[in-house]
């Protein structure tokens, strides 16, 4: 994996985490650089969850993480040490969670979560003024209901686009989308991605969009990384013929996509 060091926005080499003697991540490389999309797919227990909660910094006990290089933001991290991610997570490193349950809270108005949330990292975002601007730039159709309404009263799409908005406007230099259009309806969940992929684009940010759906990812990312039981099977680049995998793995994952299309 080739990038100018100014480019990386993270980038790993022999990254494995382990639980005990059980191995759920081997040696994996990977990296991600400004502007690019980078999905991670694999089939459940393939170990995309694991990676998340490690660029996360968000391992859970009994788990452990060890590498022979870890970069991220221009920093070279020692194995295993994860004290740096307090500072980043929130504002250098951003996720859109599958789920509004998850990101936002039931109880409160979508316009008192946003002004605090950017009170306390984008100040100059803070107020109604601009909250209703993003509203209507992230397509919510009526920004003054949406504002004072709780989450559920917003629909699915509606919820998962102020996900979005939040995460694409913290200033974050890497977001991580964990299925993030997977509980909506397709037409739905394809708006979501087309919005996600031009505001990636247009900020420079990195973004490491994590799915079991191939076929999203094919039409997101720039480049894909195919994970089985724990390692690292592929990495391809999105060319001009289209995705051309070479392993017999990803080859056949790519196929039954296909055919499922």
């Amino acid at each position: 994996m080739q990038a100018s060091p100014s480019d990386e926005i993270l980038s790993c080499q022999c990254l494995s985490v382990s639980s005990g003697s059980s191995s759920i991540l081997q040696d994996l490389d990977f990296l991600i650089r400004k502007g690019e999309v980078h999905a991670l797919v694999g089939e459940s227990g393939s170990g995309k969850s694991t990676f998340a909660n490690t660029v996360l910094g968000l391992l859970p006990e009994p788990l452990r993480a060890s590498w022979d290089r870890f970069r991220i933001f221009g920093e070279e991290i020692r194995s295993g040490d994860f004290r740096a991610w307090k500072n980043w997570r929130g504002r250098r490193i951003s996720l859109i969670p599958q789920s509004a349950a998850i990101g936002l809270h039931p109880f409160l108005s979508i316009g008192s979560q946003m002004q605090e949330y950017f009170s306390l990292i984008q100040p100059s975002l803070a107020s109604k003024r601009e909250g209703l601007r993003l509203l209507k730039e992230f397509g919510l159709i009526d920004p003054e209901a949406a504002w004072e309404s709780r989450p559920h009263q917003l629909s699915g799409g509606e919820r998962q686009r102020v996900l979005v908005l939040l995460s694409v406007y913290s200033g974050a230099e890497l977001i991580l989308a964990d299925e993030p259009s997977s509980a909506l309806d397709p037409e739905t969940g394809k708006a979501i991605l087309e919005l996600l992929q031009s505001r990636i684009r247009e900020s420079k940010a990195g973004l490491l969009f994590i799915s079991h759906d191939l076929s999203s990812a094919r039409e997101l990312a720039d480049t894909i990384t195919v994970l089985q039981s724990g390692k690292r099977v592929e990495t391809l680049n999105k060319t001009n013929n289209g995705w051309e995998p070479g392993s017999e793995y990803a080859r056949k994952l790519f196929a039954l996509d296909e055919n499922l299309a």
